[in-house]
């Protein structure tokens, strides 16, 4: 079978669209799916250009290659398709949290998707909250969505030894006992809950906090300024930002973490508290959207807006070894149910039943 990939996000692997898009062509090419994936793109744009290409060059390239099945692997669809067409939609940020949507152009542009979504002739979502936020928000037949699981990257499942957890604390001056957080710092991601769960603990506990990410202080609407909040919760000297950490350190960042801490208030899937429990790392993380669907039994999930709650967590994780190591054998169990082969088989077999 022949399908027609909008390959736009292959100029930018490290986004979850890309990563996403990246895992799907690996998997066709290696395994013996009945694809024959040809992955469109134009020069990287990100300008009216882009959308000239998501709504008349892709649709049109996609016929022209002789596609049975076009898929696009974000929220991006023709209006007016030139063939059967699927769409990935991985979360609607823009239509649930809408001071994301920061100019009047960026509001059209969701209005056209949003609407273009409805001639695909069918929608994959990563979790079934994704589902039920499609269904409710774009007016879609449940029918008419599916949803596919993602999956933890491999590069996050190699061993790490002693030796390697030693040395990452030492490069980012970590201590014995420290919580990690990796991902996106702006205020959807509830990283100030966090900090503040962390200043109530009692005093003799000892912790650290170690994010990941860049770090805005410009006091842009979307982006707490987290060193003034540490600041103001005294507690600077326990909070260590470790800037842009490159993926071949996340693993032995999560092995070495007493515990990986995901308080978001909206996911479409949330990969990152995923591969922590993937590496045996014991997982806190909110219960909204999709995260309590995928961490399961394998973490402890919180309500964000509970700091008492949140704190009371925190407690049990980083003085119970016990209930470490369950959880740690929990969260292995967990994220194991979750491959990057499985994805691509249930793609695979979506495309089956769009080209029929």
């Amino acid at each position: 079978m022949r399908v027609a990939l909008n390959a736009h996000f292959f100029h930018y692997p490290g986004t979850g669209s890309g990563q996403y898009l990246q895992h799907l062509l690996r998997y066709f090419e290696q395994d013996a799916f009945a694809v024959n994936a040809v992955p469109l793109f134009q020069s990287s744009v990100a300008d009216v250009r882009k959308v000239w290409w998501e709504q008349i060059g892709f649709p049109y390239a996609a016929r022209c290659a002789g596609g049975a099945v076009h898929h696009v692997p974000y929220f991006a669809p023709p209006l007016v398709p030139a063939g059967p067409t699927i769409v990935t939609i991985h979360d609607l940020i823009p239509l649930i949290l809408p001071e994301y949507v920061t100019s009047p152009l960026v509001r059209l542009y969701n209005s056209l998707v949003s609407r273009a979504a409805r001639h695909s002739r069918l929608i994959l979502v990563d979790s079934a909250a994704s589902k039920r936020d499609v269904v409710r928000l774009l007016g879609i037949q449940e029918q008419r969505v599916r949803v596919i699981y993602l999956a933890p990257d491999e590069s996050v499942l190699r061993p790490v030894s002693h030796e390697e957890k030693e040395t990452i604390r030492l490069k980012y001056g970590l201590s014995d006992s420290f919580v990690l957080y990796l991902g996106g710092l702006d205020k959807r991601k509830n990283v100030p809950a966090l900090m503040r769960a962390l200043a109530a603990l009692p005093p003799e506990i000892k912790w650290q906090l170690a994010i990941s990410g860049r770090v805005r202080t410009d006091n842009a609407p979307l982006f707490p300024n987290l060193p003034a909040i540490a600041a103001q919760l005294d507690i600077e000297d326990r909070v260590v930002f470790l800037g842009f950490a490159p993926d071949e350190d996340k693993p032995a960042l999560m092995h070495a973490a007493t515990c990986f801490a995901f308080p978001s208030l909206y996911e479409g899937f949330g990969m990152d508290h995923l591969e922590a429990m993937a590496c045996g790392t014991p997982v806190i993380c909110s219960n909204r959207s999709s995260l309590p669907e995928l961490t399961g039994e394998g973490g402890i999930t919180i309500d964000p807006d509970d700091i008492p709650a949140f704190t009371d967590a925190l407690r049990r994780v980083l003085t119970d070894s016990n209930l470490r190591a369950e959880l740690s054998q929990r969260g292995l169990a967990q994220a194991a149910t979750f491959t990057w082969r499985r994805t691509a088989q249930e793609t695979f077999e979506a495309y089956q039943e769009v080209a029929q």
